[in-house]
């Protein structure tokens, strides 16, 4: 058996490894990096296995459209997938650079298995729920007399509407665990002092009445967000206010949220449209907004969309707030630089000065430092592949666990025999 990571590899973002037998090859993952330049992943696979929806994970799939790919994955990752590739498609082709046409994304949806356990060319696969968002899975492949364990993004603690990953459902003793490492050297709040200082934050800036702006990502955070401030409001923690999405795309997966609530905890279960807001309302565009307001809205690392409109409109008020729930920001993000220099650049080269309260709250899907510890110790696998991580967060869990297992981070294709 052979291991190539074709992408992901000290890195966040484009994942893609191969694993390949005497018999057949298959892919975990065949995502993209939206923030720089597209690589070109090969196509002689027998399955493509997608662990979850978000294109940093799926979002090279329409490159595949021609190939007529075996695509594995949950049916709502199925769902999810084929919107997030018809919005890229948009986007892109608005821009004039983009090959592609919705075509291609309903040729994608047309490829896909949504079963949990199945066999390719000798390998036998199984899936289990990893807690990242909907439908995520961790991947266990078996050939060869060798057991290969990819997490993908996991997290195994619970959130407000979904239950993280559980131990005992992970395979023990694999040959080779690969497990991302996005905050590999990061330990976070317990996520009840997390969701506290969130509710904080909003309570001072609802007092001011200032405006409040919290730019996530239409797939899962926006509604976990929209979910955890209508549940605050109508238990009496947070007082009424104006609260809204903008986003046509987390409208449409919200649909699928209650279509699909059987994947959430029991309280969501029991409710009849878990998703359906007594106090947030959608609106269409950031005109329809009547201040002062909470707006969730994407992009959600703020490069365009309604969050960047907004942060240029109400960056200029000390009396308004930015919280930004992601742990980690690319560089280049005007987030970024609005918390860290106080100013940040528009699409058209103005430099915006920053004065409302940008405050960064980690209430994020992906395991922490403590968690991938307890990974490594509760799986036991013999050796370790760190992926989907900056080189630093990588390096710095690699120290923590080099005890218990044979560590490697590997380079982008670097094949790995095991």
């Amino acid at each position: 058996m052979k291991i190539e990571v074709l992408g992901g590899a000290r890195e966040v973002g484009g994942s893609c490894i191969a694993v390949e037998t005497d018999s057949g090859k298959i892919a975990l993952d065949y995502g993209t990096k939206l923030d720089g330049e597209v690589k070109k992943l090969p196509k002689d696979f027998d399955a493509v296995i997608i662990s979850h929806a978000h294109l940093d994970h799926s979002g090279s799939l329409l490159s595949l459209s021609k190939e007529n790919p075996l695509i594995i994955g949950s049916p709502i990752t199925r769902e999810v997938t084929g919107d997030l590739l018809r919005d890229m498609i948009k986007i892109q082709n608005e821009k004039g650079n983009f090959d592609f046409d919705n075509s291609q994304a309903d040729n994608i949806d047309g490829c896909w298995h949504t079963s949990d356990s199945f066999a390719v060319h000798g390998m036998k696969i199984q899936l289990q729920s990893a807690g990242h968002v909907a439908g995520a899975k961790i991947t266990t492949i078996q050939a060869e007399g060798k057991k290969v364990v990819y997490t993908g993004d996991f997290c195994f603690h619970d959130t407000e509407i979904l239950q993280g990953c559980k131990y005992e459902t992970i395979p023990k003793k694999p040959d080779v665990l690969i497990s991302e490492s996005t905050y590999g050297g990061k330990v976070r709040l317990p996520r009840n002092e997390l969701i506290d200082q969130f509710l904080r934050q909003l309570r001072f800036t609802m007092k001011n009445r200032g405006n409040v702006l919290i730019p996530t990502f239409a797939f899962h955070r926006s509604q976990e967000m929209a979910k955890r401030i209508d549940t605050a409001i109508d238990a009496g923690v947070l007082p009424r206010y104006n609260v809204y999405t903008i986003s046509n795309l987390a409208n449409r997966i919200t649909g699928y949220y209650n279509r699909n609530k059987q994947l959430f905890t029991k309280e969501i279960k029991q409710q009849n449209s878990p998703f359906n807001y007594r106090h947030v309302k959608h609106l269409y565009k950031t005109a329809q907004i009547q201040e002062p307001a909470i707006v969730i809205c994407t992009s959600g690392f703020g490069h365009a969309g309604a969050s960047l409109r907004l942060l240029a409109e109400w960056a200029d008020n000390k009396n308004n707030s930015v919280i930004l729930t992601s742990g980690y920001l690319p560089p280049d993000s005007p987030l970024k630089s609005a918390k860290e220099n106080q100013c940040f650049k528009t699409a058209e080269g103005e430099t915006i000065s920053v004065k409302a309260d940008v405050q960064q709250i980690e209430l994020s899907g992906h395991a922490d430092q403590l968690e991938l510890i307890q990974l490594i110790a509760k799986v036991k696998p013999k050796r370790t592949f760190l992926v989907h991580g900056d080189i630093e967060q990588a390096e710095a869990l690699s120290e923590k666990i080099q005890e218990m297992t044979d560590v490697c981070i590997p380079k982008e294709k670097e094949i790995i025999s095991v």
